[in-house]
């Protein structure tokens, strides 16, 4: 993935559909059984002698395994093809926006479910703002997302880790960096780089997050009518390819069609996230 500059208009809202792939593994087990010979006597006939029983010892059949004795963790199963899983992230949003969230996966049995392990089909990055909760603002239930937040949807290694943890052991085949309208944490950086850093976030880790924002900050164009909104569809252009860049596993997923990488942007008014340029 390359950084684009943004034209001198507000980014516009589009999704671009990429690549298809799925993966199948299969493995199999062979089972044999030993037989035992005997060799016939060749000794002259003699009287019969009553054959000597030999009762061999009762051997405890094995347990059949249960759900409580299964282990912990099994390889994943292939997982959502990358457009299919893009496409139901997106219905659940546009149910989501409209008014008209169906709340899924979310009762009792659904509980009982994921109990037993995980399975989701996309991994999302999103702000740790209170207004963009991922399993509302696409609609979904218990199991269907890992969810990673962070203020301004940044990605460091411990993120990173994150995301290649669902992917790899969870079978998660979309990953979604999420940023949003009026982020704060973007605001901050901006002001910063201005000169006009906040005196409060003295002697905080504050600064941590704008170091790893201002690089798309300061990729702004000059003379961009909304620098702040320019800023944060950037901020998630690049996190979605700091993704793709740093993780070769990731990447070899992605070049493969089992894995599709994304950002997006979400719109606190209207409630609908918008799709960018991404990866697979």
């Amino acid at each position: 993935m390359t950084r684009q500059s943004l034209s001198q208009s507000t980014p516009s809202r589009r999704a671009l559909v990429l690549g298809l792939g799925t993966a199948l593994l299969v493995a199999g087990a062979a089972m044999a059984e030993d037989l035992v010979g005997g060799t016939p006597n060749t000794e002259m006939p003699r009287a019969p002698r009553p054959k000597r029983r030999v009762v061999k010892p009762k051997t405890k059949a094995a347990p059949h395994p249960t759900e409580a004795s299964m282990p912990a963790h099994v390889e994943p199963e292939p997982g959502l093809d990358p457009e299919l899983a893009m496409a139901r992230l997106m219905q659940g949003n546009a149910r989501y926006a409209a008014g008209f969230a169906a709340h899924p996966d979310m009762d009792m049995i659904r509980r009982s479910e994921v109990a037993k392990g995980q399975k989701p089909f996309a991994s999302i990055v999103a702000c740790a703002d209170s207004r963009v909760a991922p399993e509302l603002i696409f609609d979904q239930g218990l199991g269907d997302l890992f969810v990673t937040r962070v203020a301004g949807n940044v990605v460091d290694d411990a993120v990173l880790a994150s995301l290649e943890y669902s992917v790899i052991h969870l079978g998660s085949t979309l990953i979604m960096v999420v940023g949003h309208e009026r982020c704060e944490a973007v605001k901050a950086t901006i002001d910063a780089l201005d000169g006009h850093p906040s005196e409060e976030d003295r002697g905080t880790l504050i600064s941590m997050l704008a170091n790893l924002i201002a690089p798309a900050v300061k990729a702004v164009p000059v003379g961009v009518p909304d620098r702040l909104e320019a800023a944060v569809s950037l901020n998630a252009a690049y996190a979605a390819a700091d993704i793709f860049s740093r993780s070769a596993p990731l990447r070899a997923r992605v070049l493969a069609g089992k894995l599709k990488i994304v950002a997006a942007r979400y719109d606190l008014d209207d409630g609908k996230v918008t799709p960018a340029l991404g990866k697979g």
